[in-house]
């Protein structure tokens, strides 16, 4: 990419992607509205969700690479979704059968070929990868303890734990934490907490995260279109609260043979040997780390 090309040379460029991406994330590169100290950001990661406070587990899932690695993830991705006749990855209906993928249900090798082309685009370009998962059921035990819910959401837990592993991993790689931008896919849980909690944990990040939709219009306001990194984040998101879920089923101990397909292919990329979670004990850990106030006695109950 050469960041030169902006104003009319950039718009012009970028028609000739088609999709729109070019411009979409070269603009977030050189405009992004959150810039606090002049720095040019040169790696961009994007985050999605899946499970919320109602479910088992809440698992963040976040995606790391240059910009013009997203540009060829964004033109490989919307070929494979069109090569299959659909429009986008949601795996909510990809897991369910339903909307789009409602034909797909008794289709095995389908479902497997698609799942396998999407994978491979993952391997092929993106740099890291990073997911946290937060058990509910344990976070809510000791929320009744401490005031973990007011010192921070499952939501912000889990993000901002990947977001310290890209912390490390692009110092290690010699990118300066500054020049990374964050994306995180609008709408999930708890959101207004990640943003209130994000310079109190990275005091020293001089960027602040940024919110959109799986289809957007951000930073160009005459370019929207959809962001495949998110669709990518969801499927990762997704079958991390799969195996968590599992986890909980059988006491914590599963067999490698009983992980879901997909998962076992994902334990190849960059980052993922260091996937964890937060359950009882690590939730303790948090607590006496940070010195999570307890929760008063209720007196009015006592007496």
């Amino acid at each position: 990419i050469q960041m030169a090309f902006i104003g009319s040379g950039l718009r012009e460029r970028s028609t000739r992607v088609g999709s729109g991406s070019l411009l979409q994330h070269v603009t977030m590169a050189i405009w992004l509205e959150n810039w606090r100290r002049g720095r040019m950001a040169v790696i961009h990661s994007y985050f999605d969700a899946s499970g919320s406070p109602s479910t088992a587990a809440v698992a963040v899932a976040g995606l790391v690479a240059r910009p013009e690695k997203w540009v060829e993830f964004d033109r490989r991705w919307s070929e494979c979704l069109a090569a299959h006749g659909v429009s986008a990855l949601h795996m909510k209906h990809f897991a369910h059968s339903r909307e789009e993928f409602a034909s797909w249900k008794d289709d095995a090798p389908k479902r497997r070929r698609f799942l396998g082309g999407l994978l491979w685009i993952i391997e092929d370009l993106v740099e890291y990868t990073a997911t946290c998962a937060v058990y509910v059921e344990d976070y809510n035990r000791f929320d009744a303890t401490y005031r973990l819910s007011e010192f921070m959401r499952p939501y912000t837990l889990a993000s901002l734990t990947c977001g310290g592993h890209i912390v490390s991993w692009a110092t290690d790689a010699a990118y300066h934490k500054n020049d990374i931008v964050w994306v995180f896919e609008k709408g999930d849980t708890d959101q207004r907490d990640l943003k209130a909690h994000w310079d109190r944990m990275y005091p020293d990040l001089g960027v602040q995260p940024i919110l959109c939709r799986k289809s957007d219009n951000f930073p160009d306001r005459s370019c929207f279109s959809p962001i495949r990194a998110f669709e990518a984040a969801d499927l990762i998101a997704y079958e991390n609260l799969q195996v968590h879920k599992a986890l909980q089923r059988e006491s914590g101990l599963i067999h490698v043979d009983q992980l879901r397909k997909p998962l076992k292919r994902m334990e190849s990329l960059p980052g993922a040997k260091h996937w964890g979670s937060f359950g009882q004990q690590h939730l303790q850990d948090l607590c006496s780390k940070y010195a999570v106030d307890s929760r008063e006695p209720d007196t009015a109950n006592s007496e």
